[in-house]
């Protein structure tokens, strides 16, 4: 197969992984973070956090942020407060400054689109639902098409890799072999989609050739050259 390219870690990586990472706790008063999309704010304004996304405590009760503008007033004569955070992998949490009550609460992520983008490319996802009905019928093209489309959420791709390969078309397989895929998650999943159309039909390719033979050859109908059994 013509193998991936290196897979490029973007930020729609990020908020994926982010999205399915379990909320943090926030140690001041004890609530779950939300997922704040970074901005230059507060004291560190153009500091630059080194990542897209971030956990937030957005609670105007915590005690650290009610505390927090009486602190700053007092020993440094400044109108602002506090707010934890916790970047993904720092292995603890931090404060950032805030200077109004809205400062960073604009940017939070809406939970009712976090909780729909957790479930794409689930069981109960209608595309989901959709490649196994193109299954059922048996539909390769449509599957095809969704495999091939750059633009297709990566689980969706994957799916219909597996589906491709539980429909066992012998005739996908050159195609499947020769596309390069930009996403390693992809490729692996044709990788096994192509092995599972060799179990269905008992064949094999030839690894000089690449031809392909049943799974009982000695010898490969189109190079002549020996093959090794099992």
């Amino acid at each position: 197969m013509g193998g991936e390219i290196p897979r490029v870690v973007t930020k729609a990586d990020v908020y994926e992984e982010i999205i399915h990472t379990e909320r943090p706790v926030c140690p001041y008063c004890g609530g779950k973070m939300r997922i704040w999309e970074c901005q230059d704010c507060g004291l560190s304004c153009h500091a630059g956090w080194g990542t897209p996304y971030l956990f937030i405590c957005a609670d105007d009760a915590c005690p650290l942020y009610v505390n927090g503008w009486e602190e700053m007033k007092k020993n440094y004569g400044r109108t602002c407060s506090y707010r934890c955070i916790y970047l993904p992998g720092a292995g603890g949490t931090e404060t950032m400054a805030v200077f109004s009550s809205r400062d960073c609460i604009t940017e939070l992520l809406n939970e009712e689109t976090v909780a729909a983008d957790r479930l794409r490319g689930t069981a109960t996802d209608p595309v989901v639902h959709q490649l196994i009905a193109s299954f059922k019928r048996e539909d390769l093209a449509a599957l095809q098409d969704s495999l091939f489309d750059d633009t297709t959420y990566w689980k969706i791709r994957t799916e219909a890799a597996a589906l491709i390969g539980e429909l066992g078309p012998l005739e996908i397989v050159e195609l499947l072999e020769s596309t390069v895929f930009r996403d390693k998650r992809i490729g692996d999943a044709v990788r096994t989609a192509i092995k599972r159309i060799h179990e269905i039909n008992q064949t094999r390719e030839c690894p000089y050739c690449k031809e392909t033979v049943t799974a009982e050859a000695t010898i490969c109908i189109q190079c002549g050259r020996p093959l090794k059994q099992g």
